[in-house]
């Protein structure tokens, strides 16, 4: 599916496009530092993963959480 078409399946919704601002940023941010993001790895491979928790845990700094923290309050199912 090509980005144009998820459009069209996504729910105008104003949280998704809060989600989809800081995933874009993030992955500018992390390219511009000389990181990787998930799409530079081949998916399953080791690199994939470290890479892949890595670009959330800087998702969840960007929101102001700390991915580190022991609380609950970034977990699932967390009823804010």
């Amino acid at each position: 599916m090509k980005a144009n078409e998820l459009d069209k399946h996504v729910p105008d919704d104003p949280m998704w496009r809060v989600a989809q601002a800081v995933e874009g940023s993030v992955r500018t941010i992390r390219k511009a530092r000389g990181k990787l993001n998930p799409e530079d790895c081949t998916p399953g491979t080791l690199e994939y993963e470290v890479v892949t928790m890595e670009f959330l845990d800087d998702c969840i700094r960007s929101l102001g959480g700390d991915p580190d923290a022991d609380d609950d309050s970034f977990g699932a199912g967390a009823m804010g």
